[in-house]
């Protein structure tokens, strides 16, 4: 039975600790016959060492990997999301204020076709600062070579625009829906309680898509055109449809 002295086993361990885990298996593969046990497990436990070093290092970049899928909170996209939205109603109700007929409409001021006209004002106002003041001030204003100028149209509005149009529209819905405690849908019209129901999964669901927008909680309720959020709608009027009729 070959004996290998305590000074060859060092400098076996030495050149074992030179190998990449490729050349080690092979290296294995060799030495796994022989008589002593010695070579055997020095190459082993190299092995064992790179392997779990791997197993840890994978570990982590699949973590990594994951936190840059995960999308960052946008508190400047938020902010400039209500700026928009604050800024239509401004001009508009200004401008119908301002308007031959202002005065009679003050006067007959009504909290649910006030509601029914101003859901449509997010819409006018994402579109409107997307499709007309961007190219607009891009053009005549903005410095492209300025890393700020660069980055508008910001990411919310270059992906979100339809699904927040949506998700903004459902809020106002449901506001209008409470004050004139009537429902009229596609698959169901009504008032009282079922107009209710209605009205409260449309305000808490928007509201929860567009805080899931700018403040990511679950990234596949964020799909860029709400078709999460149509689809929930009309299975919520199909099932109020179904248990009242």
């Amino acid at each position: 039975m070959a004996q290998f002295t305590e000074e060859e086993l060092q400098i076996y361990k030495a050149k074992i600790r030179r190998m990449p885990l490729p050349k080690l298996r092979d290296e294995l593969l060799d030495v796994i016959n022989d008589p002593t046990p010695e070579r055997p497990n020095i190459v082993k436990t190299r092995i064992r060492i790179l392997e779990n070093r791997e197993k840890r290092y994978n570990n982590v970049k699949r973590k990594i990997a994951a936190k840059q899928k995960q999308p960052l909170p946008d508190k400047d996209g938020f902010k400039h999301f209500l700026f928009i939205i604050a800024a239509t109603f401004a001009y508009i109700l200004i401008e119908i204020l301002f308007s031959r007929d202002g005065f009679s409409l003050i006067t007959k001021f009504n909290l649910g076709r006030f509601f029914g006209t101003v859901k449509y004002f997010p819409t006018i106002g994402i579109f409107g600062w997307y499709t007309y003041y961007i190219p607009f001030f891009r053009k005549n204003l903005w410095d492209e070579k300025k890393q700020f100028f660069k980055d508008i149209p910001e990411f919310w509005l270059r992906n979100f625009k339809i699904a927040l149009s949506f998700a903004s529209f459902l809020f106002f819905f449901s506001l209008e829906i409470f004050s004139t405690k009537t429902y009229n849908g596609v698959f169901y019209s009504g008032n009282g309680l079922p107009a209710y129901i209605i009205a409260t999964g449309y305000l808490i669901s928007s509201t929860l898509y567009i805080i899931n927008v700018f403040f990511p909680i679950i990234k596949k309720f964020r799909p860029n055109y709400g078709i999460t959020l149509i689809a929930f709608a009309a299975a919520l009027e199909l099932i109020i449809s179904k248990v009242f009729n």
